[in-house]
């Protein structure tokens, strides 16, 4: 197993346990004590988790956020049937803008043989998936990137996008939450996907089951600037119910 991914499953049995030991890591992997002390001191420079005597512990504060490297390879079948219902929403003719994250991107995938649309973009990953598809007009948003989240944001993305006016938004997000809204851990990142909604006539928050009830540092929006809510079947049927009271549209698939 390689670096990348053995990472990857430090941070699931981390999401799943809440704290690892060092040894015990070691004697699972097969690798020596300081291969996964590398390991956590990395984990740990990305804010993913906190060193302890011994091992490490999960972040799970408002500001606690994982790499779209990780978030790529979690919950990939839940993303997909987001992705697939969240299709429907495009018909020909329209502007979509669609959002950095995962879910997002996998968005992009199911309109990839889509005719006489316009994407608009600040998803690195997203620009290139799309760059050959010949039906899709493709609009790179401009801004500085940010590789956690492998997208451009900032000032000039929110002044790119105030000259647009959006049929539809597919809007990444960390936290939807009956209080607090959609929320991401990024101050920059908030502002940018705050700007993104106030230019769309359709807002669809696109987010896996693990994300409902969650709040986190940064509002995007209230719930009340959401018109749609995607996420699975999975999703804590009490949030959920407190999501719909706000007058947001809610699919579980």
């Amino acid at each position: 197993m390689n670096t990348q991914k053995r990472r990857k499953h430090i941070i699931q049995l981390l999401e799943k346990e809440g704290s690892v030991k060092t040894s015990e890591l070691s004697e699972e992997f097969q690798v020596s004590v300081m291969t996964i002390r590398r390991d956590l001191n990395y984990l740990a420079g990305e804010g993913i988790v906190t060193l302890t005597h011994g091992g490490a512990a999960l972040n799970r504060g408002g500001l606690t956020e994982h790499a779209m490297l990780y978030k790529e390879d979690t919950l990939i079948e839940e993303k997909r049937r987001i992705a697939a219902f969240c299709s429907n929403f495009v018909n020909e003719g329209d502007a979509v803008l669609i959002d950095t994250g995962s879910t997002a991107k996998m968005v992009a995938q199911t309109l990839i043989n889509r005719k006489n649309i316009v994407v608009v973009t600040h998803s690195l990953p997203v620009q290139d998936m799309l760059s050959h598809a010949s039906g899709i007009k493709l609009i790179a948003a401009p801004g500085v990137f940010r590789e956690k989240t492998m997208g451009f944001l900032g000032q000039m993305t929110c002044d790119f996008v105030s000259g647009l006016k959006l049929d539809v938004l597919f809007l990444g997000v960390e936290g939807v939450d009956a209080v607090h809204g959609v929320s991401v851990p990024d101050v920059i990142d908030a502002e940018t996907k705050r700007a993104l909604v106030h230019q769309a006539r359709k807002v669809v928050a696109v987010a896996d089951y693990t994300k409902i009830g969650k709040s986190f540092f940064m509002s995007i929006a209230p719930l009340r600037e959401i018109d749609v809510l995607v996420t699975n079947q999975e999703a804590d049927p009490e949030a959920i119910a407190k999501i719909r009271e706000q007058g947001v549209e809610v699919f579980l698939v």
